[in-house]
């Protein structure tokens, strides 16, 4: 469980219908036409026709392109048959919470569908004049998200997937609620010297702070799209200080973004492994395999995905 990007915001227009694939489900995402952003199961209750494939929103609504029966934004309750003025009980769609907060529209994910156990965190460096415009890059990754999640705790691939010379000196720490995990590492014998601080929030969430001196600073932000469990859509965007804008500031984004091509043939290739062996110096693993437990729902989950 937990929140989840669909799509950013300035992707998605007002009236605008997209077909969206996450969790293993299809799903249909638009913008009503008071601009707000609404998510459902895709297949119309009537006959099965995809609302995402020439669905037309309608006001508040989203038209079946089939035989024009209107689903609502806010509850998925069918609001109009055209040639009928009964309308039957279980004519409904599931609707998922959806939030939108910096850039992106984000879905609240839980099996049952329960409403937000918590808010999305704030992003303040987005639309801060000492920071630059955000950059987007977007990657189609054949790995479950919580493999993908797993590298933020992972300081020993440094070496061996990323080509560091030693093993970086880290440290994982876990705020008093239990929610939210963080990795620091000093990154001294990467090409641009730096302390790294990686901030994850939920499978769905983590952003890594690097700082290369006073007012020297780069952000990445991953908000990933669980496709299903062999398939990740990462989107990141990425920001530096206006103050290394300049100097090195594209060198830094591409480098970052140019990493995840040392680690696609890792995530390619891997298998995901329930019950790992871990030695003593998994330290930081192990405490990101115990934390992600808790964004499972069901024991039968935690036992066989984390």
């Amino acid at each position: 469980m937990g929140w989840y990007s669909v799509a950013r915001s300035h992707e998605l227009a007002v009236g605008e219908v997209q077909a969206v694939k996450a969790f293993d489900r299809e799903l249909v995402l638009y913008r009503t036409r008071s601009g707000k952003p609404a998510l459902h199961d895709a297949f119309c209750p009537h006959l099965g026709a995809h609302l995402g494939h020439e669905g037309r929103v309608i006001g508040e609504t989203i038209r079946c392109p089939f035989h024009g029966w209107q689903f609502n934004a806010e509850d998925g309750k069918c609001s109009s048959i055209p040639y009928c003025d009964e309308i039957p009980e279980r004519a409904r769609i599931r609707t998922w919470h959806v939030d939108e907060k910096n850039g992106e529209v984000y879905v609240w994910f839980h099996p049952e569908n329960t409403g937000p156990q918590w808010a999305l965190p704030d992003l303040p460096e987005l639309g801060d004049p000492n920071w630059t415009s955000p950059r987007y890059t977007e990657h189609l990754v054949p790995a479950h998200v919580q493999d993908i999640c797993e590298n933020s705790c992972d300081p020993v691939h440094f070496r061996f997937v990323h080509s560091q010379a030693e093993i970086p000196d880290s440290s994982v720490t876990i705020d008093p609620d239990g929610r939210t995990m963080h990795l620091h590492s000093e990154m001294a014998n990467a090409d641009y010297p730096s302390h790294l601080h990686a901030i994850t929030y939920s499978p769905g969430f983590a952003l890594v702070r690097t700082t290369y001196g006073p007012n020297a600073e780069m952000i990445m932000y991953n908000s990933p799209q669980a496709i299903d469990q062999h398939q990740t859509f990462m989107r990141w965007t990425l920001l530096v200080r206006r103050e290394i804008e300049d100097a090195v500031g594209d060198d830094v984004m591409k480098g970052i973004i140019n990493g995840l091509s040392d680690d696609y043939p890792i995530w390619a290739n891997k298998v995901h492994k329930r019950r790992p062996v871990f030695c003593k110096g998994d330290e930081t693993l192990v405490a990101f395999r115990k934390w992600v437990r808790q964004f499972y729902v069901t024991s039968e989950d935690k036992r066989e995905i984390a």
